[in-house]
């Protein structure tokens, strides 16, 4: 399915001044604790094949680690550059509550099931700040690679799998305040797309200190919604959200 619009409301800060004094490189990871919650159907498109993750297929709350690697300069034009890898990678067991098509396999009601979903997200953001002091604002572009893989097997149906990957354009924007001699700061960054009936938005809220010895404290709240009509057969409306804690050097 191509992408009929998205959003690109920055290719104007290209030409405004980067204003960060100095070259400056963040290294971090963080444990994140998230819930899911939404439906899933693959190749039907009638909406009483959805599966709910949570009632049909036993998911509930889930940890793993993301990482990412933050490099911001004071040259003019050129954007200041974010990567970032999270992957999710899941299963549980669970007794259906209806009847349902997935992937062209009819399950039953009161089967039991098991699955597994793994959603690998690599985001490349290219971003320009154009307010830097005691407060900051980013504006810039993301690209997001997906993939994912979905397996539900039930005990008399057998196993049906949906499997998509593909490149995602979105819009990226970050606010933050530092707290002047402090060493702490708050701040929240995302990104979105909309595009024939799909959305797409992923977004963080922290509180950040930077202690004296190159290493920093990262805490915050995560969310990622993913809502699918029609990518590849796909349709879903799932959300992970929650806390997360981690550590970043800061050079």
């Amino acid at each position: 399915m191509k992408l009929k619009h998205c959003i690109w409301p920055v290719m104007l800060a290209a030409s405004l001044p980067a204003s960060a004094d100095m070259i400056g490189a963040w290294v971090g990871a963080n444990a994140w604790s998230y819930d899911i919650q939404g439906s899933v159907r693959y190749q039907s498109t009638n909406a009483a094949d959805d599966i709910d993750v949570n009632r049909d297929l036993g998911y509930d709350s889930e940890n793993l680690a993301s990482y990412y690697v933050i490099i911001e300069h004071p040259l003019p034009l050129i954007p200041n550059v974010k990567i970032s890898k999270t992957s999710i990678d899941t299963s549980a067991n669970g007794t259906l509550s209806s009847n349902f098509s997935f992937g062209g396999k009819s399950f039953s009601v009161s089967e039991a099931v098991s699955s597994s979903l793994k959603l690998d997200q690599t985001d490349i953001t290219a971003y320009w700040r154009i307010l830097d002091n005691i407060a900051n604002f980013d504006i810039g572009l993301t690209a997001k690679y997906l993939d994912t893989k979905t397996r539900i097997t039930g005990t008399t149906t057998g196993t049906a799998s949906a499997d998509v990957s593909t490149w995602v354009p979105m819009a990226y924007a970050g606010v933050g305040v530092d707290l002047p001699f402090s060493g702490l700061a708050v701040s929240a960054d995302g990104s979105y797309i909309g595009y024939s009936g799909s959305n797409f938005y992923d977004y963080t809220v922290r509180a950040t200190y930077d202690t004296p010895w190159l290493l920093g404290v990262d805490v915050g709240y995560r969310r990622i919604n993913l809502s699918l009509d029609d990518i590849d057969g796909s349709y879903a409306d799932v959300t992970f959200k929650g806390p997360y804690a981690g550590l970043y050097l800061h050079f």
